[in-house]
């Protein structure tokens, strides 16, 4: 899994439980949620069935702890770097940067994240409470700063700003994934910004 404590500061039964992770991560990218069975996760994971269900109560909650425990990993990792930042379109920026690094980096996470959680009814349940709210709620906190600071306009709606930015985001991974000659998620990071900041930027000359 993406960052997180190393393998010698993990214990046995920790490392066993991400190596499961890992494994359904790769499992459900290629075999698709529905079709890919608890049983094809064990073999690959190569641990017995009956282990699985010591870690994890079935497929939808392996699923979502997937979901979970990244976007928990990127929050945190979001949160630490963002103290040494005071403008918030720089706030803005890394935040997306780090979304897409985090996913370009690896397609069957990516295609996990992106599609196979869409197909759960816990999913949107996430959309206003748990990671993927506290996600949320930072993007609205750093569009409200940029607002109270006169770095973004006033007048549009913090909600609907957050909208944007998530959507533009989730859409750009989301043709990323499905493109034949995908090349480096990165790439748009810029022309990206360009757009969402001069979106949110203020009529007339940027404070």
């Amino acid at each position: 899994m993406p960052e997180g404590p190393t393998a010698h500061a993990l214990t046995s039964k920790e490392q066993k439980r991400n190596r499961i992770l890992k494994a359904a991560i790769e499992v459900f990218a290629e075999k698709g949620y529905f079709t890919a069975r608890m049983t094809d996760v064990a073999s690959a994971a190569h641990v017995a069935d009956g282990t699985l269900y010591l870690y994890f109560d079935g497929k939808e909650d392996l699923l979502m702890t997937i979901f979970d425990q990244i976007l928990s990993q990127f929050i945190e990792r979001l949160e630490h770097e963002i103290q040494t930042l005071d403008d918030p379109a720089d706030k803005l920026r890394l935040m997306v940067r780090l979304h897409l690094e985090t996913l370009g980096r690896n397609r069957s996470l990516a295609h996990v994240l992106q599609i196979e959680t869409r197909h759960t009814r816990k999913f949107m349940s996430q959309l206003t409470r748990g990671k993927l709210g506290k996600y949320l709620g930072l993007v609205r906190t750093i569009i409200e700063e940029g607002q109270a600071t006169g770095r973004f306009r006033s007048g549009i709606s913090a909600g609907l700003a957050t909208n944007v930015v998530f959507g533009a985001v989730d859409e750009l991974v989301m043709s990323w994934l499905l493109a034949e000659e995908p090349g480096d998620l990165l790439r748009y990071l810029d022309p990206l910004m360009e757009l969402l900041i001069g979106g949110l930027a203020p009529c007339g000359p940027t404070p």
